[in-house]
């Protein structure tokens, strides 16, 4: 594979493998960098037989940044990649793989991003809601309305103190909120959300040939949380060309399934991308 600069940031690196003139992209989570999960090796082999180049890459919230910079930042990162791509690596399709949160920068950069900057499709795996989540905490109110005064008081981009975030990251205000309050930036999956509040965080991708997969055992979801009811609801909120897959016993990061997400992205590809 090749590693390559996109940008003048010392975080803005990407690791490719393949030269065709199709890109995977993948996008990590919460903590997350390079290999953001066990599936990137498989994922990578398999789409670079069908013709697919994989593209890994860090972004300014990688690892332990995200509790400092924002969606809006990813999508900005990512467009400049994929600018990248298409002109020194002659990419003429991009699609992206998000896992966990990096669904929501999937979701932002479709959004928001421009000509060369705009994915040809998605693949959405594990969208859940990072507030729900973090409610099974038994601080989580205290922490939010910590979080809130401080916005409140114009201090919404000081760190928080130690302990408000679960993986230990030094967040701000801001991004806590983004992350773990009501209506917040990042708050696009949760299951309490209505059908209309869905579609208008989802709506935009409607003609943007997406893939939502779901894990019938993700451990990050509300405890009960029906996957295929769910995942429905989030499908038919970001429109017709969005298809559902919900893979029987899998988890978060689908480390035990790995053959099974596989299968099913290469799939996709083909039937989206000919």
């Amino acid at each position: 594979g090749t590693l390559l600069r996109y940008g003048s940031g010392s975080c803005h690196v990407a690791f490719t493998r393949g030269t065709h003139a199709r890109h995977v992209v993948m996008v990590g989570g919460l903590t997350d960098g390079l290999w953001a999960t066990q599936y990137v090796g498989p994922m990578a082999a398999a789409v670079e037989r069908c013709g697919w180049c994989f593209t890994q890459t860090l972004l300014s919230s990688s690892h332990h940044g995200y509790g400092t910079s924002s969606l809006d930042r990813d999508a900005e990162e990512l467009a400049m990649l994929f600018r990248h791509l298409r002109k020194v690596k002659n990419a003429n399709e991009i699609v992206v793989v998000g896992h966990s949160t990096g669904c929501q920068d999937a979701v932002r950069l479709a959004a928001s991003a421009k000509g060369d900057g705009r994915p040809d499709g998605l693949v959405l795996q594990a969208p859940v809601s990072d507030r729900e989540c973090y409610q099974q905490r038994e601080d989580a109110d205290e922490w939010i309305q910590m979080a809130r005064e401080m916005a409140n008081r114009g201090e919404e981009e000081e760190i928080l103190p130690r302990g408000a975030d679960a993986c230990g990251a030094p967040i701000t205000a801001k991004r806590f909120l983004s992350l773990h309050d009501l209506g917040g930036d990042d708050d696009m999956f949760s299951s309490d959300l209505t059908d209309e509040e869905l579609e208008k965080r989802l709506g935009h991708l409607d003609g943007v040939p997406t893939l939502m997969v779901l894990s019938e055992q993700d451990e990050y979801v509300k405890p009960g949380l029906n996957a295929l009811e769910h995942g429905s609801r989030l499908a038919n909120a970001a429109g017709a060309k969005t298809r559902l897959e919900v893979i029987e016993g899998g988890n978060h990061a689908l480390g035990d399934h790995t053959r099974n997400l596989v299968d099913v992205v290469l799939q996709w590809l083909k039937w989206h991308f000919p």
